[in-house]
């Protein structure tokens, strides 16, 4: 991978490049945007860069282990005579033209810290998000990150780099850090051992504490344009016509692309006229509790764009019901950053918006208008 697959984020990918060239890098960095963006990707790739040697990985064939014959003439005689030992093998001449070839201040991809890193193995780069805090504490995934979570990437910051120059940690979807944890991180963003990088990736800024914005270098990223989704959904599969219509739903998101193209799948597979509909449909959000929450911040996202035009085209009575919907429905989204029953959150909102006179068919149709 190399920052040239991270598409509509060309300024602040430039900015990036700049840091690597110059080694110039704040021991703190905040990575903010709207979800599905590239912060993650980028933030992985400025890792990669940053600890890229240029040097092609030649894997050395393992020395023989057969056993040598034995010399009568005693400790101190002199080596047999054989073979001269093998030279170390040189890198493919494609290797060598790729990391001639990569851009400054880009990874070259074939050097073993590019390779290490591509894998998740990189002993130096870590990602510290919940799927990583399930496995570190033995435990079922949970919504937030820990205080534990946090000292231990805290202990793990005080130790020099194993291999490259710089210790990267990568704390995806920082808005999951509890205040506790939070506050356990500051010590290493106030004072940072020398050569270390902590990055944060976060879709809200205000979701952290002013403390923790207050020594972080702030990297904005960008929604992205719909000729971007358009041109990323139909690397997904999707057919023209089909990727714009999800790309003027997904309000500069590529995830919110996705998201809305399930919508659609599950919405061809109902009945207009079931009056269970709107139950099918919410079983179909995804078992895993976070993608569940964000589907379901989408999808009332949705409804509440589609009742703002309602209600600025409608006139009293109709105006006053729909004010109504409006702001229970408002409450609702409020309620979907809490640990609650999403599913039962979906379904209210769409009943009431159906009793509204808001179909749930015409959700996506009336988001690519």
């Amino acid at each position: 991978m190399s920052f040239s697959t991270i598409k509509g984020q060309d300024k602040t990918i430039e900015r990036l490049r700049s840091l690597v060239e110059t080694g110039r890098v704040p021991p703190a960095m905040l990575f903010h945007g709207v979800p599905g963006i590239g912060k993650f990707p980028a933030a992985a790739e400025f890792a990669s860069a940053l600890n890229c040697s240029r040097v092609p990985f030649v894997e050395e064939k393992p020395r023989s282990l057969a056993p040598q014959p034995e010399d009568d003439g005693g400790l101190f005689s002199m080596a047999p005579e054989g073979p001269a030992p093998e030279a170390a093998p040189a890198p493919s001449p494609a290797d060598q033209a790729v990391a001639a070839a990569a851009a400054p201040g880009d990874s070259c991809g074939v050097c073993l810290s590019c390779r290490q890193a591509l894998s998740g193995a990189h002993p130096d780069i870590r990602v510290v998000d919940t799927v990583f805090q399930a496995a570190l504490l033995d435990e079922n995934e949970s919504a937030n990150l820990k205080i534990d979570t946090i000292r231990e990437l805290t202990r793990w910051a005080q130790q020099k780099p194993m291999m490259s120059p710089w210790k990267i940690f990568i704390v995806r979807d920082a808005e999951a850090l509890v205040p506790q944890a939070q506050n356990a991180l500051l010590k290493t963003l106030e004072d940072p051992p020398k050569n270390t990088v902590v990055i944060l990736t976060v879709s809200r800024k205000n979701s952290l504490l002013p403390t923790i914005l207050s020594r972080c270098c702030s990297v904005e990223f960008s929604p992205l344009p719909a000729p971007v989704i358009t041109e990323l959904m139909i690397a997904q599969g999707a057919e023209p016509s089909e990727a714009a219509r999800l790309a003027a739903l997904s309000r500069g998101s590529f995830e919110k692309a996705a998201e809305a193209r399930g919508f659609l799948a599950r919405l061809a597979k109902l009945n207009p006229a079931d009056p269970a509909k709107v139950f099918k449909f919410t079983a179909g959000l995804p078992r895993d509790s976070h993608a569940a929450r964000e589907e379901v911040k989408t999808l009332l996202d949705l409804i509440l764009g589609r009742l703002r035009a309602a209600w600025r085209a409608s006139a009293p009575p109709a105006k006053d019901r729909l004010g109504a919907v409006l702001r229970r429905t408002l409450d609702l989204r409020r309620m979907a950053d809490r640990n609650v029953s999403y599913m039962q959150i979906l379904q209210t909102a769409l009943l009431e918006s159906e009793r509204a006179g808001l179909r749930l068919e015409s959700l996506v149709d009336a988001g690519a208008r």
